[in-house]
């Protein structure tokens, strides 16, 4: 009986091994995260075991929820999760210091013939993909390659303005069609016109990508994956290569600036490699030290608030005057860098100071005393403050704020004498009508307003052109009060933006008068020429 036992119990052995395998470390071909890892695939005639650990940073949160399935490429086969354990489903869970948890799922078996599946899941949250989880075999350690030797960057470039095209290609490390990534693109605003044009990046099957972009200067910008982004500095006529592992790009993050932190494998390649590996880690630098802006502008008075950020402007400076000195960086990443930085510094205290409505003109005359420790850079009178990346949005800033004070009112003295010195004889009735509308304080009569219409009709050019004298030289003085010099770069390109302004709001090209008249204060040889380029076309 003893001997029929253990015979039964050997068979009963072999047949559970027979039964069951269990597939080390399988490989997969691609994944859209690297939050969820398969160590292991539990095979049986009853069910499917997957062995998962998942991993975040430390003390972020997650939720499984209860659609996960498992099917093969071509969808034929679809087996839904029956079972997890380690966590429960659709209830969150934090993961510790060590940033793991482990998990088992179970599924129903998987057909006989199958040798590879998809694991797809967490739809309402975040949908999360693996693909080509294979049953044959094992998956090898990615060998990433590290960051190629570069050559010196070109010299810093010289703004014309002039329109040109820059190439951007490259391609995404680990990726496939089937994890539903959404293609790339790049957002260029115009600094003249303000147009702003989405540049789509398909991305082919084997995740190359390669793009144009129309330049008319160079650029900071940033290449946007769904919610993830990879910045690049690019000049015209020029071509830049991105090698970026989506294992890194696509890992979770609990600050937006931990996007690039965590792509420590990431290539770039081309004549301006080594000025984008620099500013990169510059970027890297500086990133802690600007996360706590917001909740200063919450706390702090004016002055406590000012002085923080001039204190870290200034520790951002030395940093990069000692790394420039111990040649550590080149001039066109050091200069770079000091712009954004003076811009990012200075774009802080104007949303301080519209937000406590503070009078900004006693404020700004500070902006001027400010010690920059590179000889050739006066940031307002730089036309290579174009290429900051807080450049555009500094001169928005000015603009939104020149926008909400209105400008001073016409008295009728002022309106006749402006008309007059434009060649524009009035008659006794335009006269008075004119010191009606703009002096008066009685509701105007249906007869003066027909004066004003036929006046209107008959000198609106010579209007417009009074107009524009009028608010150029009321900015003019408001510039002034702030940072001194009316006639630096950014004051001109200020100029710039109210003529093509103008130009798309007449619906016609200026006539050569009035590029002329209207352009007298942009002397910056270029910045005139794009000017009058665009505004000698018809808009629309």
């Amino acid at each position: 009986m003893r001997a029929f036992l253990l015979l039964l119990l050997s068979l009963g052995s072999a047949w559970l091994q027979a039964a069951e395998h269990t597939w080390i470390a399988p490989a997969w071909t691609a994944r859209n995260t690297p939050v969820v890892t398969v160590d292991s695939i539990l095979l049986r005639d009853t069910l499917s075991r997957l062995y998962i650990t998942l991993k975040q940073p430390p003390h972020t949160t997650l939720t499984l929820h209860d659609d996960w399935v498992i099917q093969d490429s071509l969808g034929n086969f679809t087996a839904r999760i029956k079972d997890v354990d380690g966590v429960d489903f659709n209830r969150i869970f934090q993961f510790d210091d060590d940033s793991t948890v482990a998990v088992e799922m179970d599924f129903p078996p998987l057909p006989a013939s199958c040798s590879e599946f998809d694991l797809i899941g967490n739809k309402p949250s975040g949908e999360i993909r693996v693909i080509g989880l294979s049953l044959n075999r094992q998956q090898s350690p990615v060998a990433l390659s590290p960051q190629p030797a570069t050559r010196p960057s070109p010299p810093l470039p010289v703004i014309t303005f002039e329109p040109d095209t820059a190439w951007l290609q490259g391609r995404f490390i680990g990726y496939h069609r089937r994890l539903n990534l959404p293609d790339g693109k790049i957002v260029l605003t115009d600094l003249l016109t303000r147009q702003q044009t989405t540049i789509e990046v398909p991305v082919a099957d084997d995740g190359t990508f390669a793009v144009q972009l129309p330049l008319c200067h160079p650029v900071q910008q940033k290449l946007i994956l769904g919610d993830r982004y990879i910045p690049f500095y690019i000049e015209p006529d020029d071509t830049l290569s991105l090698q970026i592992p989506l294992d890194e790009l696509l890992a979770p993050y609990r600050n937006i600036r931990e996007i690039e932190q965590n792509c420590t494998h990431l290539i770039y390649q081309g004549r301006n490699a080594q000025a984008n590996y620099e500013l990169r880690q510059i970027r890297l630098q500086e990133a802690e030290t600007d996360d706590n802006w917001m909740q200063a502008l919450r706390t702090l008075s004016p002055s406590l608030y000012y002085r923080s950020e001039e204190n870290k402007l200034k520790v951002k400076l030395e940093r990069l005057n000692h790394d420039w000195q111990a040649q550590k960086l080149s001039s066109k990443a050091y200069l770079l860098s000091i712009l954004n930085n003076y811009y990012l510094f200075i774009s802080h205290l104007i949303v301080y100071n519209t937000i406590k409505n503070i009078n900004t003109d006693s404020e700004y005359s500070k902006y001027r005393k400010i010690e920059i420790p590179f000889a050739t850079i006066y940031p307002l009178k730089e036309p290579l403050s174009v290429v900051s990346e807080y450049y555009l949005p500094f001169i928005t800033l000015l603009e939104n704020q020149a926008n909400s004070t209105t400008p001073p009112d016409w008295t009728s003295v002022e309106f006749i004498e402006a008309l007059e010195a434009r060649n524009v004889d009035l008659l006794p009735e335009e006269k008075e009508a004119l010191r009606l509308a703009l002096d008066g304080n009685t509701a105007i009569t249906p007869q003066t307003q027909a004066v004003i219409q036929q006046l209107n009709n008959r000198c609106e050019k010579e209007q417009i052109s009074m107009r524009e004298e009028k608010l150029r030289q009321w900015s003019e003085e408001s510039y002034r009060n702030r940072f001194g010099s009316p006639d630096d770069f950014t004051r001109q390109l200020l100029d710039a933006r109210r003529v093509v302004r103008l130009w798309q709001s007449l619906h016609r090209a200026l006539t050569i008068r009035e590029q002329s008249e209207f352009t007298i204060t942009i002397i910056d040889p270029p910045l005139r020429f794009a000017v009058k380029r665009i505004t000698s076309r018809p808009d629309r």
